[in-house]
């Protein structure tokens, strides 16, 4: 007998269900069932995945949700047609809307019948708790209720047995009420987990639910592990006494005729246009008006671009998505405006509020109407990869916003458009180690003090998935096979991925003409005025919907802010698109590999590159942003693009290859290569191309990949490919992540840009720099250092003369009040207001007195060094302020002067100021830690200067501070120190990473080991380290990144 499960959770029922949707339909499909309904708990986050999913395994998804009525009462709803979908998505965002409960009541419910099919639920379901309690007139009239309301067809008694005492019972009661009532019986499982293995781990997302170790939350858990996805057979065993209710789920799944793959009913927005216009004429005006204002005059490049832009914008319907962006800019331009950024005058082309990134650079028309910095014809960037010919998913624009600009523009779109029509995208939290540990380990009431070991024996781990082998490096006792140390390592592997909870995504916004909630519930966010949709970016561009991405760049916030800097010190207005962009001390100065504070261009790795490229031009400079890239360095793509760059000899591995990969020398840099090579050698149409590019991005994709793999191999031998070679050339494939070719171009032009104002003004790049933290690869501390070598200081901050933020004063850098650790900006802002209004403070207690931080933030102050002006000797205004320790937050203080009371005490030495300025301030403005530590180190280690004059496979010593940590896809680990002078790339290979991981995670270290010049990059292989002092602490590394 067929049976299909119309009741079944995934892990997106936030920890109430432990198993991906994907091991659910891969069980599905194993146990040979036509169908299979998503019920996940008053959500459906996991809807369009599960959709997509369930197509290509041939199963029928069947979209449902078990809501909370009020009492906590549950209830199963299935959507039976595309109101029914509708209605459930309506149903659900009332319930998130409403700030009265968070639970609905029937009325609401009943409001929203139509399309749904109702199963009275399981035993948290209000029929249940009746009849458990023999309230025989309440179960009557429940069921009169429902019956009459959503009618015969559409209401069934679900009866469940999961072999807990009492079910058959129960299920017997419920037979009988149901055939009083005339309405029919269906049979469900209520599934949590796809296999019985996988109870423990719901039990332990029970008790992380409820902040419970397994032994405290017993009564929270289910009886028995016989909530999995049961076969038809098992089914029929169990409810041999009622076969009606088994044909029921096959007869309700045929009435369940919806498929969220064809049917989201989602149209693009509605753009108003002038009277006389349709949106794509209207459209086109803008573009040939910019045009003529860009170029000068239309030439036939251009119009040809145009017209084949225009063409392929009317066969998709394009026009009225494009000039919502176009209206976006604008509103971003108002914004700029209001903020004094610029003003009205200034064409949006010179100062653009915003910057364009990914594949869409390459549209003509993104360019002419200010969503784009590029002109994709001067750099003959192809449309392929953003608007093909054949589009099954809706184009994805990307817009980079300074921070300030961003927040302000979100909020006036949520004003425009409505929460109705103007959602942000949601995100989930998922579990990684950490979290995993520590959660998981509370649930098995494991020893606080030995998790902390596990944890952090798992940060300094090169091993991506926890083992048995940790254990015993901390002295835990595993020899008993039902340890739960063993447990624990079992459950964290399991649980790593599964979603934690529904956030706003970072920058994805949807519009929509159509009401969002009819489309996909929504909810608020936790910013006031925000609201976000329960799909993520994945299930937003499955479903076509039109997504707006505003990111916000730091990088573009410190251009911002340097320009502006630029203009009050000289009067100067620099128009970036203007600047000379065939500078070659700006190209040397990268040469030299001085790019620390350069957007794109700064990590250790690029530095490398960057000095083995030696970019001359722009076209270079987008190479170099793309080389460093996961998806290029999986198969040497780095050092073959350069070697062969650098003359050495090569060849296609086919003909076929070239049209793909000639411009990057047979090397895949580029997104779109992938989908070029799938066309070229692999027989591929466009949408079938660029759906394997995207298969490869996807986790848990194997067995798609593996289709994709056969198909191509299938269709380079009907172009003539060997075998072997369409082999090697799908290898060359890979899911890790690479560029499009006109995203490389735009992040290597705004590297360009910020490499050139850091060459002409570094005063203000570095101010601007140290205000936008924080952001990039480098603390304060490395900044600074960077900044003396371009004669850029760091003044101490003063509680008299700094503001908030850094600023220029006599030439040099004055760190801001915010700079200080336990002050904040809003008590930075209160110290500045109260000196602004009635003058500058004179000593500890009138700044106590006038401000009432607390004795924490004085303390703080004195470390920083911002009071030095009252006293030179810190001691003493520690002394000072002492006195002010034991007040209360709430009582104020007598403005008293000490005068001659302050004892003489000894002045603290250049250390200790050293260690509290690092401690307050992240940095130490007028030296560097390594500065006193070398006095103590032996004459044989080195310091950066001296290392290197050194040959390759000679034996060093250096130390430094650590200020970077990086595990990329190969097994070596790669840190940076830096010393007085400046940085060390050290390389540590697996094993004596594991035998040194200790002292590697510590701030100061001093190593011994090989140099290496390989191929025009230089490390020392680390083959002995030590700590230098462990009890120091600095501003910190920027780790794993």
């Amino acid at each position: 007998m067929e049976y299909v499960e119309l009741h079944c959770h995934s892990n997106y029922s936030f920890y109430d269900g432990a198993s991906f949707i994907d091991e659910l339909l891969v069980t599905a499909k194993e146990l040979s069932y036509s169908a299979l309904a998503l019920t996940d708990h008053d959500n459906l986050c996991g809807a369009m995945e599960f959709s997509h999913l369930a197509r290509k395994l041939g199963i029928k998804p069947i979209i449902g949700v078990e809501i909370t009525l009020k009492d906590n009462n549950h209830l199963t709803l299935l959507a039976k047609n595309d109101e029914g979908y509708k209605n459930i998505s309506r149903l659900l965002s009332d319930s998130k809307m409403s700030t009265e409960s968070d639970f609905l009541p029937d009325e609401a419910l009943f409001k929203y019948k139509n399309g749904i099919i109702v199963l009275s639920g399981c035993r948290e379901g209000y029929l249940n708790k009746q009849i458990q309690n023999n309230n025989e007139k309440q179960v009557n009239e429940f069921l009169s209720e429902y019956l009459d309301v959503f009618g015969k067809e559409n209401f069934f008694v679900e009866l469940q047995q999961n072999l807990i005492k009492g079910d058959v019972h129960r299920n017997k009661l419920l037979s009988k009420y149901a055939k009083n009532h005339g309405i029919e019986i269906v049979a469900t499982n209520n599934v949590h987990y796809h296999v019985a293995e996988r109870s423990k781990l719901q039990d332990v997302l029970v008790a992380i639910k409820n902040n419970m170790s397994l032994e405290e939350c017993g009564h929270y858990l289910r009886e028995n592990n016989h909530f999995y996805l049961k076969s038809p057979e098992e089914m029929q065993y169990l409810f041999a006494s009622y076969p009606d209710a088994l044909q029921n789920t096959v007869k309700i799944s045929e009435m369940c005729d919806f498929d969220l793959v064809k049917n989201t009913g989602y149209s693009f927005p509605d753009y108003k246009v002038p009277e006389g216009y349709s949106q794509q004429s209207y459209l086109e005006q803008i573009c040939i008006e910019s045009a003529k204002r860009k170029y000068g005059f239309l030439s036939a490049k251009v119009n040809d671009r145009l017209l084949e832009e225009f063409r392929l914008i009317q066969k998709h319907n394009l026009a009225g998505f494009l000039l919502i962006y176009h209206d976006i800019i604008e509103l971003a331009r108002e914004v700029m405006i209001d903020m004094n950024l610029t003003n009205i005058e200034i064409p949006v082309e010179e100062r653009s509020p915003g910057r364009g990134r990914g594949s869409s650079v390459a549209m003509l028309v993104g360019y002419l109407i200010g969503l784009s910095h590029i002109d994709p014809l001067e750099y003959g960037l192809s449309l392929n990869r953003f608007l093909p010919d054949e589009m099954t998913i809706v184009p994805d624009i990307d817009l980079d916003f300074p921070r300030n600009i961003r927040e302000e523009l979100i909020r006036r779109i949520h004003v425009k458009w409505g929460s109705e029509h103007a959602v942000l995208a949601g995100m989930f939290s998922t579990y990684k180690t950490k979290g995993a540990l520590r959660d998981v380990g509370k649930a098995l009431a494991l020893p606080t003090s030995e998790l902390e070991k596990m944890i952090k024996l798992s940060e300094t781990s090169i091993q991506s998935d926890l083992s048995e082998k940790m254990l015993k490096e901390i002295n835990l006792n595993t020899q008993f096979k039902d340890s739960l140390w063993i447990e624990l390592i079992d459950l964290c592997n399991e649980i790593k991925g599964f979603p934690k909870y529904l956030a706003q995504h970072t920058s994805g916004m949807i519009i929509s003409t159509t009401p969002i909630n009819d489309l996909v519930p929504i909810q608020p966010a936790n910013i006031q005025g925000r609201y976000i949709c329960q799909w993520d970016k994945k299930a937003i561009e499955q479903a076509g919907f039109i997504k707006i991405d505003f990111l916000a760049l730091g990088t573009l916030s410190q251009m911002q802010d340097i320009l502006n800097l630029i203009e009050i010190r000289t009067g100067q207005y620099i128009d970036l698109t203007r600047i000379n962009f065939n500078d070659c001390n700006v190209y040397e100065s990268m040469h030299d590999g001085d790019t620390i504070g350069i957007f794109q261009i700064e990590s250790a790795a690029q530095i490398q590159t960057i000095k083995r490229i030696k970019p001359n031009n722009l076209v270079d400079m987008a190479y170099e942003v793309a080389c460093v890239r996961p998806g290029v360095g999986v198969n040497d793509g780095v050092s073959k693009f350069i070697r062969r760059r650098n003359g050495e000899a090569w060849q296609f591995d086919h003909p076929l290859e070239e049209s793909a990969l000639k411009k990057t020398l047979g090397v895949i840099l580029f997104q779109d290569q992938v989908n070029k090579l799938a066309m070229e050698v692999g027989g591929f149409s466009e949408v079938q191309a660029d759906e394997l590019r995207r298969a490869f991005g996807w986790k848990r994709s194997d067995s798609i990949i593996n289709e994709y793999r056969k198909d191509f191999i299938s269709g380079a031998r009907l172009k003539g490919v060997n075998t072997n070679i369409a082999i090697k050339i799908f290898e060359k494939f890979n899911g890790q992540y690479m560029f499009p070719e006109s995203h490389a171009f735009a992040f290597g032009i705004t590297a360009y840009h910020m490499a050139w104002l850091k060459y002409y003004y570094p005063l203000e790049f570095y101010v601007a720099l140290f205000n936008q933290q924080p952001m990039g690869f480098y603390n304060l501390e490395t900044l600074k250092e960077d900044a003396k070598r371009h004669n850029v200081f760091v003044l101490n901050p003063d509680v008299n003369h700094s503001n908030a933020l850094c600023v220029i004063q006599e030439g040099k850098i004055l760190l801001g009040l915010n700079n200080i650790k336990h002050l904040g900006y809003s008590t930075a802002t209160k110290i500045i207001s109260e000196r602004n209004c009635n003058g500058l403070f004179v000593n500890v207690s009138d700044l106590m007195a006038r401000t009432d931080i607390s004795y924490l933030q004085g303390k703080s102050l004195v470390y920083a060094g911002a009071l030095d002006k009252f006293n030179g000797n810190r001691r003493e205004l520690l002394w000072e302020l002492g006195i002010f320790e034991s007040k209360p937050d709430n009582q104020k203080i007598m403005n008293l002067d000490f005068g001659n009371l302050v004892p003489y005490l000894n002045k603290p030495n250049a250390w200790v100021n050293m260690i509290n300025e690092y401690a307050s301030l992240g940095l130490y403005p007028t030296g560097h830690v390594m500065e006193h530590i070398r006095k103590k180190l032996p004459q044989n280690v080195l310091s950066s200067e001296q290392i290197t004059a050194h040959k390759s496979n000679q034996q060093v010593k250096v130390a430094g501070l650590v200020i970077r940590r990086q595990r990329p896809l190969s097994k070596s680990i790669f840190m940076t120190i830096e010393d007085e002078f400046g940085h060390v790339p050290i390389m540590i290979l697996p094993d004596v990473y594991e035998e040194y991981k200790w002292e590697l995670s510590k701030e100061l270290i001093l190593v011994s080991g090989l140099v290496s010049r390989r191929e025009g990059t230089f490390n020392i292989i680390v083959n002995q380290v030590w700590t230098v002092d462990e009890a120091l602490k600095f501003g910190g590394s920027k780790n794993w990144q």
